[in-house]
């Protein structure tokens, strides 16, 4: 049982936005300030997407775990 791209895709980004709302809500409830959520966001969405692409850029220089078919 598998699933498609297009779904993976769309659980990725609701899965990324539910995490990212969570952050914005917990700056707001430490600091009352709407555009310290603001700023929370636009940096925990790009800093995020940052480094998972340097993750996955790494690991591709890793051999262990992998096997041919």
């Amino acid at each position: 049982m598998g699933q498609t791209r297009s779904r993976s895709i769309i659980k990725a980004a609701t899965w990324r936005a539910i995490a990212t709302l969570t952050g914005v809500g917990i700056v707001l409830l430490l600091t009352g300030e709407l555009e310290h959520g603001v700023t929370f966001a636009l940096a925990d969405v790009s800093l995020k997407m940052m480094f998972y692409y340097m993750h996955e850029r790494g690991w591709e220089m890793v051999g262990w775990g992998i096997f041919s078919d």
